[in-house]
């Protein structure tokens, strides 16, 4: 038996929510693109890939943080999209 559910989230809610995954994964893309440097520089100058890579390990703790909670509210709103008394997340 298959339940149907009404979505109460707006278009736009939802046209929200679809760019901001797009921009996660475009900030995901970028830390893929800056490890693939950071593979590059290990190899040609390690005094240069260890400043780098500080940096670099500073910077994405704190951005990898943000991009989690930004992910957890855009799965609860989905996951609780015909509930609106649990949208206070």
């Amino acid at each position: 038996m298959t339940k149907t559910t009404t979505v109460l989230l707006s278009t736009e809610k939802l046209i929200d929510l679809g760019s901001e995954l797009t921009d996660i994964m475009n900030s995901l893309e970028m830390n893929n693109l800056t490890l693939e440097a950071l593979e590059i520089t290990q190899k040609v100058d390690t005094t240069t890939f260890n400043w780098i890579a500080k940096k670099y390990i500073e910077t994405a703790y704190a951005q990898n943080e943000k991009l989690c909670q930004r992910l957890d509210k855009i799965a609860f709103l989905l996951l609780n999209n015909d509930n609106p008394r649990n949208w206070r997340h």
